[in-house]
Protein backbone atom coordinates (compact mmCIF):
# COMPACT_ATOMS: atom_id res chain seq x y z
CA UNK A 1 0.00 0.00 0.00
CA UNK A 2 1.37 3.23 -1.04
CA UNK A 3 -0.35 5.42 1.72
CA UNK A 4 0.75 4.94 5.46
CA UNK A 5 -1.43 3.14 7.73
CA UNK A 6 -1.72 3.78 11.51
CA UNK A 7 -1.82 0.62 12.03
CA UNK A 8 -0.91 -2.81 10.11
CA UNK A 9 -1.11 -6.16 11.69
CA UNK A 10 -1.10 -10.12 10.99
CA UNK A 11 -3.95 -11.81 12.03
CA UNK A 12 -4.06 -15.71 12.46
CA UNK A 13 -7.02 -17.71 12.07
CA UNK A 14 -6.37 -20.07 13.87
CA UNK A 15 -6.74 -22.68 11.29
CA UNK A 16 -3.56 -22.53 9.39
CA UNK A 17 -3.96 -18.65 7.87
CA UNK A 18 -2.93 -15.45 8.26
CA UNK A 19 -4.43 -12.43 7.34
CA UNK A 20 -3.07 -8.91 6.49
CA UNK A 21 -4.69 -5.91 8.04
CA UNK A 22 -4.08 -2.30 7.81
CA UNK A 23 -6.07 0.34 9.43
CA UNK A 24 -6.11 4.60 7.68
CA UNK A 25 -7.31 7.44 8.50
CA UNK A 26 -9.17 8.60 11.67
CA UNK A 27 -8.72 6.09 14.73
CA UNK A 28 -11.52 8.34 16.04
CA UNK A 29 -13.39 8.54 12.81
CA UNK A 30 -16.31 6.51 11.20
CA UNK A 31 -15.41 3.38 10.88
CA UNK A 32 -15.92 1.20 7.70
CA UNK A 33 -13.95 -1.51 6.22
CA UNK A 34 -13.74 -2.39 2.27
CA UNK A 35 -14.32 -6.11 1.28
CA UNK A 36 -12.10 -6.74 -2.09
CA UNK A 37 -13.01 -8.26 -5.00
CA UNK A 38 -11.76 -11.67 -6.61
CA UNK A 39 -12.25 -14.09 -5.01
CA UNK A 40 -7.99 -14.03 -5.09
CA UNK A 41 -7.32 -10.51 -5.85
CA UNK A 42 -6.34 -8.13 -2.62
CA UNK A 43 -6.77 -5.12 -1.40
CA UNK A 44 -5.56 -1.69 -3.19
CA UNK A 45 -4.50 1.69 -1.71
CA UNK A 46 -6.73 2.95 -4.43
CA UNK A 47 -9.63 2.11 -2.11
CA UNK A 48 -9.00 4.77 0.00
CA UNK A 49 -9.70 7.22 -2.36
CA UNK A 50 -13.43 6.86 -2.01
CA UNK A 51 -13.57 8.33 1.91
CA UNK A 52 -12.05 11.65 3.65
CA UNK A 53 -9.28 10.23 5.65
CA UNK A 54 -9.80 12.94 7.83
CA UNK A 55 -12.99 11.98 9.53
CA UNK A 56 -13.30 8.07 8.43
CA UNK A 57 -11.36 5.16 9.84
CA UNK A 58 -10.89 2.63 7.09
CA UNK A 59 -9.68 -0.89 7.68
CA UNK A 60 -8.36 -3.23 4.28
CA UNK A 61 -7.56 -6.80 4.56
CA UNK A 62 -6.44 -9.19 2.37
CA UNK A 63 -8.89 -12.25 1.88
CA UNK A 64 -7.50 -15.63 3.09
CA UNK A 65 -4.74 -17.31 0.11
CA UNK A 66 -4.48 -13.50 -1.14
CA UNK A 67 -2.29 -10.35 -1.54
CA UNK A 68 -0.05 -9.74 1.31
CA UNK A 69 -2.18 -12.72 3.36
CA UNK A 70 -0.37 -16.05 4.01
CA UNK A 71 -0.24 -18.40 2.54
CA UNK A 72 -0.43 -17.19 -0.65
CA UNK A 73 -2.97 -19.40 -3.17
CA UNK A 74 -3.86 -21.60 -0.47
CA UNK A 75 -7.12 -23.32 -0.51
CA UNK A 76 -7.23 -25.48 2.14
CA UNK A 77 -9.48 -24.22 5.30
CA UNK A 78 -10.62 -21.26 2.23
CA UNK A 79 -14.53 -20.82 1.95
CA UNK A 80 -17.15 -18.45 1.78
CA UNK A 81 -18.25 -18.82 5.43
CA UNK A 82 -14.77 -18.62 6.90
CA UNK A 83 -13.96 -15.58 4.85
CA UNK A 84 -17.37 -14.31 7.10
CA UNK A 85 -16.40 -15.26 10.49
CA UNK A 86 -12.89 -13.01 9.28
CA UNK A 87 -14.79 -10.22 9.18
CA UNK A 88 -16.17 -10.43 12.19
CA UNK A 89 -13.14 -11.58 13.87
CA UNK A 90 -11.29 -8.15 12.66
CA UNK A 91 -14.40 -6.07 13.51
CA UNK A 92 -14.00 -7.45 17.05
CA UNK A 93 -10.26 -7.66 17.41
CA UNK A 94 -10.51 -3.91 16.37
CA UNK A 95 -12.69 -3.29 19.07
CA UNK A 96 -15.53 -1.52 16.49
CA UNK A 97 -19.13 -1.93 17.84
CA UNK A 98 -20.45 -1.14 13.80
CA UNK A 99 -18.74 -0.17 10.95
CA UNK A 100 -19.97 0.44 6.96
CA UNK A 101 -19.16 -1.87 4.94
CA UNK A 102 -17.98 -1.54 1.33
CA UNK A 103 -17.80 -4.21 -1.37
CA UNK A 104 -17.51 -4.74 -5.28
CA UNK A 105 -17.86 -7.37 -7.45
CA UNK A 106 -16.73 -10.72 -5.46
CA UNK A 107 -16.84 -7.96 -2.61
CA UNK A 108 -20.27 -7.37 -3.13
CA UNK A 109 -21.08 -10.91 -2.90
CA UNK A 110 -19.04 -11.39 0.34
CA UNK A 111 -20.88 -8.24 1.65
CA UNK A 112 -24.11 -9.67 1.68
CA UNK A 113 -23.00 -12.70 3.18
CA UNK A 114 -21.12 -11.07 5.98
CA UNK A 115 -25.11 -9.07 5.97
CA UNK A 116 -26.74 -12.62 6.43
CA UNK A 117 -25.37 -13.17 10.31
CA UNK A 118 -24.16 -9.45 11.42
CA UNK A 119 -26.35 -7.35 9.99
CA UNK A 120 -26.38 -5.44 13.61
CA UNK A 121 -23.04 -4.54 13.04
CA UNK A 122 -23.43 -2.90 9.76
CA UNK A 123 -23.93 0.83 9.67
CA UNK A 124 -24.68 1.28 6.62
CA UNK A 125 -23.93 -1.08 2.88
CA UNK A 126 -22.44 0.26 -0.07
CA UNK A 127 -22.46 -2.63 -3.23
CA UNK A 128 -21.24 -1.42 -6.38
CA UNK A 129 -20.71 -4.09 -9.54
CA UNK A 130 -22.42 -6.79 -7.71
CA UNK A 131 -21.92 -10.20 -8.24
CA UNK A 132 -24.28 -12.71 -7.14
CA UNK A 133 -22.53 -16.22 -7.45
CA UNK A 134 -24.93 -17.74 -10.22
CA UNK A 135 -24.84 -20.23 -13.19
CA UNK A 136 -26.59 -17.83 -15.07
CA UNK A 137 -23.44 -15.14 -14.33
CA UNK A 138 -20.78 -18.03 -15.02
CA UNK A 139 -22.19 -18.74 -18.71
CA UNK A 140 -22.60 -15.20 -19.48
CA UNK A 141 -18.49 -14.50 -18.66
CA UNK A 142 -17.27 -17.74 -20.04
CA UNK A 143 -19.57 -18.70 -22.43
CA UNK A 144 -21.63 -15.98 -23.61
CA UNK A 145 -19.75 -13.37 -23.78
CA UNK A 146 -17.68 -14.53 -26.40
CA UNK A 147 -20.12 -12.59 -29.09
CA UNK A 148 -19.00 -9.26 -27.76
CA UNK A 149 -15.04 -10.41 -27.23
CA UNK A 150 -14.21 -13.12 -29.70
CA UNK A 151 -10.78 -12.05 -30.05
CA UNK A 152 -10.01 -12.45 -26.59
CA UNK A 153 -12.44 -15.64 -26.31
CA UNK A 154 -10.40 -16.96 -29.43
CA UNK A 155 -7.14 -16.48 -27.76
CA UNK A 156 -8.59 -18.14 -24.14
CA UNK A 157 -9.48 -21.02 -25.68
CA UNK A 158 -7.04 -21.36 -28.54
CA UNK A 159 -5.88 -25.11 -28.99
CA UNK A 160 -8.95 -26.51 -27.05
CA UNK A 161 -11.39 -29.43 -28.22
CA UNK A 162 -14.89 -29.17 -28.47
CA UNK A 163 -15.83 -30.10 -25.40
CA UNK A 164 -13.17 -27.94 -23.48
CA UNK A 165 -14.85 -24.78 -24.95
CA UNK A 166 -18.24 -26.16 -24.38
CA UNK A 167 -17.16 -25.60 -20.44
CA UNK A 168 -14.48 -22.86 -20.18
CA UNK A 169 -14.78 -22.53 -16.40
CA UNK A 170 -14.82 -26.36 -16.07
CA UNK A 171 -11.49 -26.56 -17.98
CA UNK A 172 -9.79 -23.88 -15.97
CA UNK A 173 -10.33 -24.72 -13.03
CA UNK A 174 -9.93 -28.63 -13.44
CA UNK A 175 -6.02 -27.36 -14.95
CA UNK A 176 -5.60 -24.38 -12.03
CA UNK A 177 -6.72 -27.31 -9.32
CA UNK A 178 -5.62 -30.66 -10.73
CA UNK A 179 -3.21 -30.09 -13.16
CA UNK A 180 0.55 -29.72 -13.61
CA UNK A 181 2.41 -26.88 -12.79
CA UNK A 182 2.96 -26.30 -16.37
CA UNK A 183 -1.27 -26.84 -17.36
CA UNK A 184 -1.89 -24.26 -14.34
CA UNK A 185 0.38 -21.71 -15.38
CA UNK A 186 -1.10 -22.14 -18.91
CA UNK A 187 -4.53 -22.36 -17.39
CA UNK A 188 -3.57 -18.81 -15.83
CA UNK A 189 -2.34 -17.17 -18.20
CA UNK A 190 -5.40 -17.69 -20.46
CA UNK A 191 -7.76 -16.31 -17.92
CA UNK A 192 -5.62 -13.30 -17.36
CA UNK A 193 -5.34 -12.46 -21.38
CA UNK A 194 -9.45 -12.85 -21.93
CA UNK A 195 -10.09 -10.72 -18.51
CA UNK A 196 -7.90 -8.57 -20.02
CA UNK A 197 -10.16 -8.19 -23.23
CA UNK A 198 -13.47 -8.10 -21.94
CA UNK A 199 -11.74 -5.06 -19.40
CA UNK A 200 -10.65 -3.50 -23.09
CA UNK A 201 -14.01 -3.77 -24.42
CA UNK A 202 -15.58 -2.27 -21.57
CA UNK A 203 -13.61 0.79 -22.10
CA UNK A 204 -13.98 0.55 -26.32
CA UNK A 205 -10.86 -0.55 -27.12
CA UNK A 206 -10.71 -2.46 -30.60
CA UNK A 207 -10.38 -6.20 -30.48
CA UNK A 208 -7.39 -5.92 -32.33
CA UNK A 209 -5.66 -4.14 -29.75
CA UNK A 210 -5.83 -6.60 -26.97
CA UNK A 211 -2.39 -6.74 -25.62
CA UNK A 212 -0.13 -9.54 -26.20
CA UNK A 213 0.91 -10.98 -23.02
CA UNK A 214 4.42 -12.90 -21.79
CA UNK A 215 3.89 -16.83 -23.17
CA UNK A 216 5.94 -17.60 -20.15
CA UNK A 217 4.37 -18.60 -17.03
CA UNK A 218 2.68 -15.79 -14.59
CA UNK A 219 4.23 -14.48 -11.74
CA UNK A 220 3.75 -16.16 -8.49
CA UNK A 221 0.72 -14.05 -7.32
CA UNK A 222 -1.27 -13.95 -10.62
CA UNK A 223 -0.92 -18.20 -10.21
CA UNK A 224 -2.34 -17.63 -6.61
CA UNK A 225 -5.21 -15.46 -7.86
CA UNK A 226 -6.62 -17.34 -10.54
CA UNK A 227 -6.38 -20.70 -8.31
CA UNK A 228 -8.40 -19.61 -5.36
CA UNK A 229 -10.64 -17.83 -8.16
CA UNK A 230 -10.82 -21.62 -9.27
CA UNK A 231 -11.80 -22.62 -5.85
CA UNK A 232 -14.33 -20.91 -5.26
CA UNK A 233 -16.09 -20.67 -9.05
CA UNK A 234 -15.80 -23.90 -9.09
CA UNK A 235 -17.68 -24.38 -5.68
CA UNK A 236 -20.09 -21.86 -7.08
CA UNK A 237 -18.95 -19.42 -4.42
CA UNK A 238 -20.09 -21.86 -1.34
CA UNK A 239 -23.70 -19.73 -1.74
CA UNK A 240 -26.13 -19.65 -4.22
CA UNK A 241 -28.40 -16.92 -5.92
CA UNK A 242 -31.34 -16.95 -4.04
CA UNK A 243 -29.74 -16.94 -0.56
CA UNK A 244 -27.68 -13.64 -1.27
CA UNK A 245 -31.36 -12.61 -2.57
CA UNK A 246 -33.09 -13.60 0.77
CA UNK A 247 -30.53 -12.25 2.72
CA UNK A 248 -30.75 -8.71 0.69
CA UNK A 249 -34.25 -9.01 1.28
CA UNK A 250 -33.94 -8.93 5.06
CA UNK A 251 -32.02 -5.70 5.43
CA UNK A 252 -34.86 -2.90 5.31
CA UNK A 253 -33.57 -1.43 8.22
CA UNK A 254 -30.06 -0.78 6.93
CA UNK A 255 -28.65 1.87 4.79
CA UNK A 256 -27.85 0.88 1.20
CA UNK A 257 -26.67 2.23 -1.92
CA UNK A 258 -26.53 0.27 -5.30
CA UNK A 259 -23.53 1.43 -7.46
CA UNK A 260 -23.74 0.03 -11.27
CA UNK A 261 -22.21 0.39 -14.55
CA UNK A 262 -24.56 0.19 -17.09
CA UNK A 263 -21.99 -0.96 -19.66
CA UNK A 264 -20.65 -3.80 -16.76
CA UNK A 265 -19.67 -6.47 -18.72
CA UNK A 266 -18.44 -8.50 -15.83
CA UNK A 267 -21.34 -8.56 -13.64
CA UNK A 268 -24.55 -7.90 -15.54
CA UNK A 269 -26.56 -4.76 -15.09
CA UNK A 270 -29.49 -7.42 -14.10
CA UNK A 271 -27.91 -8.30 -11.03
CA UNK A 272 -28.27 -4.55 -9.66
CA UNK A 273 -32.17 -4.63 -10.93
CA UNK A 274 -32.59 -8.50 -8.83
CA UNK A 275 -31.14 -6.22 -5.57
CA UNK A 276 -33.63 -3.46 -6.09
CA UNK A 277 -36.47 -5.33 -6.65
CA UNK A 278 -35.65 -7.43 -2.74
CA UNK A 279 -34.04 -3.83 -1.23
CA UNK A 280 -36.82 -1.01 -2.30
CA UNK A 281 -35.65 1.15 0.46
CA UNK A 282 -31.93 0.79 -1.63
CA UNK A 283 -30.68 3.71 -4.15
CA UNK A 284 -29.69 2.22 -7.04
CA UNK A 285 -27.69 4.85 -9.03
CA UNK A 286 -26.76 3.70 -12.10
CA UNK A 287 -23.28 5.06 -13.85
CA UNK A 288 -24.08 5.66 -17.38
CA UNK A 289 -21.56 4.42 -20.11
CA UNK A 290 -19.19 3.00 -16.62
CA UNK A 291 -18.30 -0.91 -16.92
CA UNK A 292 -17.29 -3.09 -13.63
CA UNK A 293 -14.12 -1.43 -12.68
CA UNK A 294 -13.76 1.13 -9.48
CA UNK A 295 -11.24 2.75 -11.15
CA UNK A 296 -13.67 4.13 -13.75
CA UNK A 297 -13.55 7.77 -13.12
CA UNK A 298 -17.53 7.98 -12.35
CA UNK A 299 -17.74 4.99 -10.26
CA UNK A 300 -15.26 6.45 -8.47
CA UNK A 301 -16.88 9.53 -7.89
CA UNK A 302 -20.19 7.65 -7.29
CA UNK A 303 -17.94 5.59 -4.30
CA UNK A 304 -17.44 8.92 -3.00
CA UNK A 305 -20.32 10.14 -2.98
CA UNK A 306 -22.49 7.05 -1.35
CA UNK A 307 -19.81 6.86 1.26
CA UNK A 308 -20.13 10.69 1.84
CA UNK A 309 -23.61 10.31 2.01
CA UNK A 310 -23.70 7.07 4.72
CA UNK A 311 -20.79 7.56 6.72
CA UNK A 312 -21.75 9.14 9.63
CA UNK A 313 -25.09 7.53 9.76
CA UNK A 314 -25.51 5.82 13.57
Amino acid sequence: MSATAFDEQYLSTGDGHTLYVAQYGNPDGAPAVVLHGGPGSSAQASMLDWFDLNRQRVVLFDQRGAGLSAPQGEIRNNDSAKLVNDIEMIRRHLRIGRWMVVGGSWGATLALLYAQQHAAQMSALVLRGSFLASAREMTWFFQSLQAMVPAGWQRMTEGWNADEKSSVLTTLCHALLNGSEETANDAARRWSVYEDAVVQAMAGTQPNAVAERDEAAPAARVLNKYRVQAHYLSQGCFTTEAALLDSASKLQDLPVILIHGTHDLICPPENAVKLKRVMPHAALRWIGKAGHLSSDTAITQALKEAVTELAHRK
